[in-house]
């Protein structure tokens, strides 16, 4: 039986572009979730000029892809998830689900102040979504209560999850959710338990020793429990995670898992059976931040976790989680 719910990936890291802006479409809707781009730092192996023209080509798509949809959905307010202009061929007309401005920190609470000025009177409607649904004949959109962008209590504040289901089959964008490591998070997505998964990975790129990184390990963790959902047909791991080269290496167990688990993974480039764009810039243009990195292996990763529980920086239920949910069968 065909899908009757379609992800067709915008604009995202895996492509050479900060974004992770998503169309789900229906029988019944099209929604372009978090119509936003920005252009790579040099830390990204591609020189300024091709990561300028990444930049222009996926404006475009998010522009053609707002075009499709009469529903836009922003999560929050940085500057990689919706264009900050009064631009009618993204806003003219559309309904507009919005977070929340209760409980954003005051740099996003501005810009979202400033940004509900500069597009007044373009949309067709305004919508508050937080943990609210919707129905558009038999397909129904909904949206999860604010949960924290990476850890909990950290400061870029919160995002809202989108969930779009027609009969039983779920599709899910989390936003920006970091990892995931805050177990609400990670609880919310597994209660939702979608057929398919759009999933902002670990920030590794802010990690010189991601080796030794604690929240890392909970992320690798966190993931192989939702690849083990039994609905999950698909997962699409990006964002964040696709800015740093290493990443392949750094989530092995996750790969070895998915493979395991016979589920459709990797992030959206691989999705679309592409390279990811960061891959292919240290292929091409070499190394630019870090030289020499190791793989994360099932016997060095749980040795790590036995350390952090001896020293009192995990609990110990971690330690039962990896051996239930990361280790591959033999």
């Amino acid at each position: 039986m065909s899908s009757k719910v379609i992800i067709t990936p915008v604009a995202f890291d895996s492509f050479g572009v900060k974004g992770m802006c998503t169309r789900i479409e229906t029988p019944d809707l099209s929604v372009t979730i978090d119509p936003g781009v920005s252009l790579q730092t040099e830390a990204f192996p591609l020189p300024e000029q091709h990561r300028q023209e990444l930049l222009a080509r996926h404006q475009t798509a998010v522009f053609d892809s707002c075009g499709r949809s009469p529903l836009i959905v922003i999560t929050h307010y940085h500057l990689d998830h919706f264009i900050f202009a009064r631009e009618p061929r993204l806003y003219s007309g559309k309904i507009l689900f919005l977070k929340s401005l209760q409980d954003l920190p005051q740099k996003q609470l501005e810009t979202a102040e400033r940004f509900l000025k500069t597009i007044d009177g373009l949309p067709k409607e305004i919508i508050w979504a937080d943990g609210r649904k919707f129905k558009f004949k038999k397909t129904t959109i909904g949206f999860s209560a604010p949960i924290w962008h990476g850890q909990a209590e950290a400061e870029p504040g919160k995002v809202i999850m989108v969930s779009v289901q027609r009969g039983k089959e779920i599709v899910l964008v989390t936003s920006d959710v970091a990892g995931p490591t805050d177990p609400t998070a990670v609880n919310t997505i597994c209660n939702i338990n979608p057929v398919a998964a759009v999933i902002d990975g670990y920030p590794s790129f802010l990690q010189n020793y991601p080796q030794t990184d604690n929240q890392l390990l909970k992320s690798i963790i966190n993931l192989c429990q939702i690849l083990a959902l039994p609905r999950l047909k698909k997962l699409i791991l990006d964002h964040h995670l696709a800015r740093d080269y290493r990443y392949p290496a750094l989530f092995r167990l996750v790969y070895q898992k998915a493979h395991e688990l016979k589920k459709h993974f990797g992030t959206a480039a691989e999705i679309i059976g592409k390279k990811s764009a960061v891959l292919e810039g240290l292929q091409d243009y070499g190394t630019t931040r870090w030289h020499r990195w190791q793989p994360i292996e099932l016997t060095d990763a749980r040795q790590r976790l036995e350390k952090a529980v001896a020293e009192g920086a995990l609990e110990e239920n971690w330690l039962s989680a990896f051996d239930r949910w990361v280790a591959v069968d033999s």
